[in-house]
């Protein structure tokens, strides 16, 4: 008789409980990812100046704004460039050591970030970057190289 009153197939209840156990933890997944959200401005900041000093022109074209690409795909912008350095590859690539995001400011869209680049030679140097946020991800759109950069060939600042 006791064999007869236990079915086999189990209630509904604990179907639920799994059901809403995964559409809870489903929606926690989404909600910490979009929390976490992409890099942010002093990321992007330092990923341009590192694939500067690598004359990485394809990541620069990637962390570039439209008015920086000048309208060129990326394969016209990376062969352009390429034929635009190939006589200074070499003085040019190569110089930074590390790259430190020195000040950044963000306004809603639109973000500033001065970067400290140490260079090997034990120069010091800060460019200034100017970045907005194009749909999930931050694009430099103006970059403005510090006076006294071995880089430029420009002296400092009399």
């Amino acid at each position: 008789m006791l064999l007869a009153a236990t079915t086999p197939h189990p209630t509904i209840v604990p179907i639920l409980l799994l059901l809403a156990f995964t559409v809870g933890m489903t929606i926690w997944l989404f909600v910490a990812v979009g929390k976490a959200g992409g890099p942010s401005p002093a990321d992007t900041a330092v990923a341009y100046e590192h694939a500067w000093d690598r004359l990485d022109f394809a990541t620069l074209w990637n962390l570039s704004g439209p008015n920086l690409r000048d309208g060129r795909t990326r394969d016209q912008f990376v062969r352009d460039k390429v034929a635009a350095y190939q006589y200074e590859a070499q003085a040019l690539a190569g110089l930074v050591q590390s790259v430190h995001p020195e000040k950044v400011d963000v306004n809603g869209p639109v973000a500033r970030v001065l970067a400290r680049l140490d260079l090997h030679s034990g120069e010091s140097v800060v460019d200034e970057m100017l970045l907005e946020r194009i749909g999930p991800a931050w694009h430099v759109t103006a970059y403005h190289i510090s006076t006294g950069d071995p880089r430029t060939g420009i002296g400092p600042a009399k």
